[in-house]
């Protein structure tokens, strides 16, 4: 069995392969999606981290899929990662707090009673709602932020099978403790377009790589599924699929 180490590492990313025909398909804008297939990929040197692989087939009408992980475009409203608070005009900010600016910080929590009931800097809201920003060495403050999952375009569960057989889901961001808490398999993959300013259908398959060393730890045996779904750039999201039931083992291969 694999050891956490320190922590467990957790990483994502994202490969497209698609396929085109001369006469354009005809589908729905909304995105739709079938589960393909998943696959562990078990690395043999304990340090490194897994691979848990799975593939979906897509169908989408105008083609508008996909986010740029350089264009910084992509990185603002509505695809930011987090959302800052000004407490002046009761905005949301978009951008990243700055010093001495008008925004939440745990300061305001603790001194304004119109803000008391902000959770506290305590698992799991240290990771997914408070930020600690250094400005200097001297120079600290922790801002208040909501994470905005429009940040992503695919999205997965990780889903446990119970004694009952039901199932429940894994919920990453509050695992660990702080500061490992936070995490998610929510991720993006590249625009598959062209030309977006050009409509047009677009059909393949989205293979999407998970890594972590932890998978055999905190899995072992246990029977698994993932629950899916993917998002275009105008916030449309695909139906839900799900993989078949599973274990790493029973999906195991030597990488």
């Amino acid at each position: 069995m694999k050891s956490l180490g320190n922590w467990v590492v957790f990483g994502g990313m994202a490969a497209i392969f698609l396929a085109s025909c001369f006469d354009p398909p005809e589908y729905s804008n909304i995105p739709a999606i079938e589960f393909e297939s998943v696959t562990f990929i078990d690395v043999a040197k304990t340090s490194d981290a897994d691979s848990l692989i799975l593939v979906v087939r897509f169908k989408d009408g105008d083609g508008n899929m996909g986010l740029d992980g350089k264009d910084p475009l992509d990185t603002l409203y509505p695809y930011q990662s987090r959302t800052f608070f000004d407490t002046v005009n009761s905005n949301v900010g978009y951008y990243y707090p700055f010093k001495n600016g008008p925004f939440i910080t745990y300061k305001t929590k603790r001194t304004n009673p119109a803000y008391d009931t902000l959770p506290g800097f305590e698992d799991p809201f240290n990771c997914v709602n408070w930020e600690i920003v250094r400005f200097s060495e001297t120079e600290v403050d922790t801002f208040y932020f909501q994470r905005n999952a429009n940040h992503y375009n695919i999205f997965v569960d990780y889903l446990v099978k119970n004694n009952d057989g039901t199932f429940s889901e894994f919920d990453w961001t509050k695992e660990f403790a702080y500061p490992q808490c936070g995490i998610t398999f929510d991720g993006r993959f590249p625009i598959l377009s062209k030309d977006l300013s050009k409509s047009a259908a677009l059909d393949g398959r989205i293979r999407y790589s998970m890594t972590s060393t932890g998978f055999l730890i905190l899995f072992s045996i246990k029977t698994l599924k993932l629950r899916v779904t993917i998002q275009d750039r105008l916030l449309n999201k695909s139906n839900v699929v799900e993989s078949q039931e599973f274990t790493l083992q029973q999906i195991k291969k030597t990488g």
